[in-house]
């Protein structure tokens, strides 16, 4: 009896303790779109997924945050404010919110960012270069600086799109002003750590990166040229995340329109993926490989590829290939080799355009950023493989080019006018 009670005991607490999984950041826990969940429904021919629950929001183009049992998205009323929405994942109920002043409107109005959440506080920028940490316990502000007036930095062309980098006590934000390119926090008080040298490019629509080459924790980010002023030249550099000492420099991306951020493949390779190239909108696909050396750190290309680049998204690398919306080729879905090499290209009867991708229990989602539908993909060399296809939104607005987030078994997509929750969970 004695031994039941104690079993019972241990598996209560057990029980109390079993951690939620999170999506608590732009491009999820390791941001790079990838899910570690498993157990999805796997064929939506046979079982469509349940939406579960939706919400009205104004256009816009900002991603959710998902933190225990609480949905986190930056939402806006166009030339009035920004409002944080705190929703309950399980009934789609806004639980509260945080609204600011923010006037003045932008082309494509609406919210750009992806906040970072963790048990304690929300970190986020508005479209207007707002730079806000929030109390979820007071719900109210805990520090805020204001990117474009403290650092000299210009709007950017469709405003601040900046989701924040959370390393240890550190918050990264890329300013990309005339006084700093980069900027880096204490998280708790907001009082400035480090800040980088200007970047020699133009502001403009790409987050920082993390990374850890070499055995080094920095931060990546993409500055591109400026088609109109010659003084403002393509760069892609990186900065210790923890001191701001400048570790190492890339030419080659030559991009003057760049919003997609650098993704890590691993702790040696980087891709980079345009639709701005070389003076026009034509697509380019880059591998680096970023060695740590005696003297300081050595970038090498392995390969670059003008068959294909995503515009906005990153691409999703799975079992030595890489997945992602080609931009520069009407709009398919497109399979690479390491060596950059095109496996295949797949158009679907509307193409996918510019709408986001993420994976979990190792198959790939795929959202239609003209019509918000959402494709169930298997990831293969040998071809497309489509297992299903879902629609959750019927407007003409239906304009979906925001990052997914998935967690709890929980898929989150947004078009111009609502957050959609679906149970992807047999």
């Amino acid at each position: 009896m004695k031994k039941l009670i104690l079993f019972t005991l241990v598996s209560i607490i057990f029980l109390g303790c079993e951690k939620k999984s999170n999506w608590n950041q732009y491009l999820g826990p390791n941001r790079n779109a990838i899910s570690e969940e498993t157990g999805i429904i796997r064929n939506w021919n046979e079982q469509e997924p349940e939406k579960l629950w939706e919400i009205k929001l104004g256009p816009g183009y900002g991603g959710a945050s998902v933190f225990g049992d609480e949905v986190f998205v930056l939402d806006r009323v166009e030339e009035k404010w920004d409002i944080l929405r705190c929703i309950d994942i399980n009934t789609g109920e806004e639980k509260w919110n945080y609204q600011y002043d923010a006037e003045g409107e932008i082309p494509f109005p609406g919210s750009r960012i992806v906040p970072y959440v963790d048990k304690d506080f929300v970190w986020m920028v508005g479209p207007h270069g707002d730079f806000y940490c929030i109390s979820k316990k007071t719900r109210d502000k805990v520090w805020y600086h204001n990117l474009k007036e403290e650092f000299g930095a210009p709007m950017p062309n469709w405003g601040f799109s900046q989701s924040p980098v959370i390393h240890n006590d550190l918050v990264v934000v890329a300013p990309q002003g005339k006084k700093a390119g980069v900027a880096t926090f204490n998280k708790f008080t907001g009082e400035l750590v480090w800040k980088s040298r200007p970047l020699t490019g133009m502001s403009f629509h790409a987050s920082p990166t993390p990374a850890n080459f070499g055995g080094v924790d920095q931060v990546i980010m993409i500055s591109p040229y400026n088609r109109r002023d010659s003084t403002q030249i393509h760069e892609v550099v990186s900065f210790d995340i923890n001191s701001g000492e400048e570790l190492w420099k890339y030419d080659g991306l030559n991009s003057f329109a760049t919003i997609t951020p650098a993704t890590v493949i691993d702790d040696k390779h980087l891709v980079f993926t345009d639709c701005s190239n070389n003076g026009n909108y034509n697509p380019v696909t880059i591998l680096v490989e970023i060695l740590k050396e005696e003297d300081g750190f050595k970038v090498n290309e392995i390969f670059r590829t003008e068959e294909a680049g995503c515009k906005m998204h990153p691409p999703i690398y799975y079992e030595n290939h890489l997945y992602l919306n080609n931009n520069g080729r009407p709009n398919e879905m497109t399979c690479l080799t390491m060596e950059g090499e095109v496996v295949w290209e797949k158009k679907t009867a509307q193409n996918f355009e510019m709408g986001g991708m993420i994976m979990m229990d190792g198959l790939i989602i795929n959202q239609n950023g003209k019509n918000g539908d959402i494709h169930l993909v298997e990831p293969s060399a040998e071809g497309y493989k489509e297992l299903g296809k879902a629609s959750y939104f019927n407007s003409e607005k239906s304009q979906a080019w925001t990052p997914l987030a998935f967690a709890q078994g929980k898929l989150f997509v947004r078009d111009m006018e609502k957050l959609v929750c679906v149970n992807l969970m047999p």
